[in-house]
């Protein structure tokens, strides 16, 4: 009973440190590259969205982000303990590759930096320059990398962590297995693809940290209540 209580106490302390670091990285996005516009502007441009910012906005916004991200693994906690019983090995899968991924976002929001900047570079110079064009394609090469093994990684964590809780021998509810971050992903885009200018400017850069938030808000709140009844 005490060792259940003191586990739940630790994944809602660890949950909070999580969600509030997820809160941290999308004001960054907010400063990195928010703008007052449509998500469907803002998707169409792509990382073209990036050019035209200011020099602090840049600055700030990444360096928050990066700061702050790794915050986000403390919200894994409640993922570890709620896997757990169907076998630590299986809790440990999931949470690692998770890490991970929040890792590559570190990465990921770090070549924000360089393409806002190769953006800005090839306006000054003047549209059309080779040099700075070739320069901002190599950037979003790497940029593109990174979001694959992202994505693997995320379909790989959230498939394996369905297949777990459908099992049933899991602390998480079986309704939890249709809020994974893949499922919540897909559950969002349509409502961030119509948000209207300004506020879609805004929303539509931090998608995938939405997804975050809502994932770990769902699953500290799911886990704490679990172990706080044992």
């Amino acid at each position: 009973m005490d060792k259940s209580r003191q586990r739940a106490r630790v994944v809602l302390i660890m949950g909070i440190v999580g969600i509030m670091g997820v809160l941290l990285t999308i004001a960054s996005d907010f400063i990195l590259i928010g703008r007052p516009s449509s998500s469907k502007a803002f998707f169409k441009l792509g990382t073209e969205s990036m050019a035209g910012l200011s020099q602090w906005r840049i600055t700030i916004g990444a360096f928050v982000g990066i700061a702050i991200i790794p915050f986000q693994i403390a919200g894994l906690i409640s993922i570890y303990y709620g896997i757990k019983p169907a076998g630590k090995a299986k809790a440990l899968a999931i949470v690692l590759t998770n890490a991970h991924t929040l890792m590559m976002a570190v990465a990921f929001h770090t070549s924000y930096a360089f393409i806002a900047s190769g953006w800005n570079l090839y306006y000054e110079i003047g549209v059309g320059d080779k040099v700075a064009e070739k320069m901002i394609m190599r950037f979003a090469y790497y940029w593109k990398l990174i979001i694959i093994v992202m994505s693997v990684e995320l379909v790989l964590s959230s498939a394996y962590y369905v297949i777990l809780i459908l099992s049933g021998k899991t602390l998480y509810p079986k309704w939890m297995a249709f809020f994974n971050p893949i499922c919540i992903l897909i559950y969002i885009y349509p409502l961030l693809i119509i948000a209207p200018k300004p506020i879609g400017g805004f929303i539509a850069p931090a998608f995938l940290n939405l997804t975050t938030l809502i994932f770990f808000i769902l699953s500290t709140g799911t886990i704490y209540k679990k172990l706080i009844r044992v």
